[in-house]
């Protein structure tokens, strides 16, 4: 017997708007942005520490609003040390956004982020 339940990979805008509805009834941003600023720095203290380059995976990434605040902590505790990230994310729209925002973000801050491998 079929599952009733569809995947939302067949749909891409399907999810995408799944995406966004959960994000809007779950405190998800807000939780990781949190742990981003008070729990982060201290774990990267011991992580990163002599490596001459951190290596990022990030599944789902969405558009890279929490994936670009990672990279920011990163980039704090370690200057200068090479950031590579991987993004596997299912939405090409997604991996759109999230490669315009890199590109304002860096420019905002004043950052040199590192190169991306986007994958979808």
């Amino acid at each position: 017997m079929a599952s009733p339940m569809r995947s939302l990979l067949t749909d891409l805008s399907r999810y995408v708007r799944c995406f966004h509805v959960f994000l809007a009834k779950s405190t998800e941003h807000q939780t990781m942005k949190q742990f981003v600023e008070q729990q982060l720095p201290g774990l990267l203290a011991s992580t990163g520490s002599g490596k001459s380059a951190i290596n990022i995976l990030s599944v789902g990434g969405g558009a890279g609003e929490i994936d670009l605040q990672i990279i920011s902590a990163v980039q704090a505790s370690y200057p200068g040390v090479a950031i590579n990230n991987e993004v596997i994310e299912p939405s090409a729209d997604q991996i759109l956004k999230y490669k315009v925002d890199y590109r304002l973000y860096e420019a905002e801050f004043e950052l040199h982020l590192p190169g991306f491998t986007f994958n979808h």
